[in-house]
């Protein structure tokens, strides 16, 4: 009885529950057999009711979790247009970076050219976006290609295998060239609620790709992780070097932003040469403003603040990184600049390193 009763009620719209069990209730028995009766029939259909509920709120679940990638879009050609919609309507473009691997969900026709729907991380506001690049005919790879962000996430380990801290993770994916086999997968891995953020090197091996050396990168409210990171062949060997601006906090007074350019080698990273774009350290001063020689001498020097860029030119076989930059000079006292060097340094690979600045 109780069998079938469940059965018809897995079919009664929920309106007819409140009918069904009236009828119930009329059925002349004995009162201690009515009262068993009625409490198993109830019983019974709240655990139906419950189970309904319960199947419901998984299909949505379901439904609404990060739907899986068609294809990957490599951009080791060359940056990109990205075109994000804003809540206003309005749209915001900004380039994706050289050598990033991007998630493709969806494509479309416009105007001519073929567009897709992308994902990418914009490490300014330490989020994933959606929005659209023109692709053209032989950018798109196969979805198998890669893992997808829990399967990479289930590799690393703890605390990635906590829900909460995977569900509030993204990942920014890199392709970095091997002079011998096939491209090593980099991820930056940001979980912003625990600032926490890791440079990961993927090695594929059989099929799958394999977690290596890794790097801590510090994120909290006064340093920001990574602010860029590019790829890009800069000694002409056939390896990409990585290419990164990392923000560094000592003191209140001493702050500032190094870029670093990095090889991997044997699975490890290999820092090849870095330098300060932004410098400043006014949290001491010497007694007496002295410029040093030669004038790279002075960045970072007690009392002053470094502002430079590094561009890149041909030479040799690839390319050599340039700074070039201004170090101004404080003293008590006076808000004003003291004194001031400019600064242009070429930076050549000798073949085994980069020279460096300092």
């Amino acid at each position: 009885m109780l069998r079938e009763l469940l059965t018809r009620a897995e079919h009664v719209p929920h309106r007819s529950v409140y009918v069904a069990k009236m009828c119930l209730s009329n059925f002349r028995v004995s009162s201690t057999i009515g009262n068993v009766m009625k409490t198993r029939i109830v019983v019974a259909l709240l655990v139906v009711g419950a189970f309904l509920t319960w199947a419901a709120a998984a299909k949505e679940k379901q439904q609404t979790g990060p739907p899986a990638p068609i294809g990957w879009l490599d951009l080791q050609a060359g940056s990109r247009n990205f075109s994000v919609s804003q809540g206003d309507l309005q749209k915001v473009t900004r380039h994706l970076a050289r050598g990033a691997l991007l998630p493709v969900f969806k494509t479309k026709e416009k105007h001519g050219a073929t567009l897709a729907q992308v994902g990418a991380f914009n490490l300014d506001t330490g989020s994933s976006e959606l929005g659209w690049v023109e692709i053209n005919s032989g950018d798109l790879k196969p979805a198998e290609s890669y893992p997808l962000d829990s399967e990479l996430l289930r590799l690393l380990g703890a605390p990635y295998l906590d829900d909460f801290t995977a569900q509030h993770t993204d990942i920014a994916r890199f392709l970095v060239r091997q002079a011998q086999g096939p491209p090593a997968l980099l991820c930056y891995v940001v979980t912003m609620p625990l600032s926490m953020a890791r440079l990961v090197i993927f090695t594929p091996s059989q099929g799958k790709f394999l977690p290596g050396a890794a790097l801590n990168i510090p994120i909290n409210d006064m340093q920001a992780g990574i602010s860029s990171l590019e790829v890009r062949d800069l000694v002409g060997d056939g390896s990409d070097c990585v290419i990164t601006k990392e923000p560094f906090r000592e003191q209140a007074q001493t702050f500032g932003t190094n870029l670093r350019i990095r090889k991997i080698a044997d699975g490890q990273f290999q820092v090849l040469w870095q330098a300060p774009i932004e410098f400043q350290n006014l949290s001491q001063y010497s007694s007496k403003v002295q410029i040093l020689q030669p004038p790279e001498q002075n960045i970072g020097a007690p009392g002053t603040v470094t502002t430079g860029e590094v561009t890149f030119r041909p030479g040799g076989r690839g390319q050599e990184p340039v700074w070039k930059g201004k170090v101004e000079f404080f003293v008590f006292g006076r808000e004003k600049v003291y004194d001031s060097v400019n600064i242009e340094k070429v930076c050549p690979w000798d073949g085994q390193g980069f020279a460096p600045l300092r």
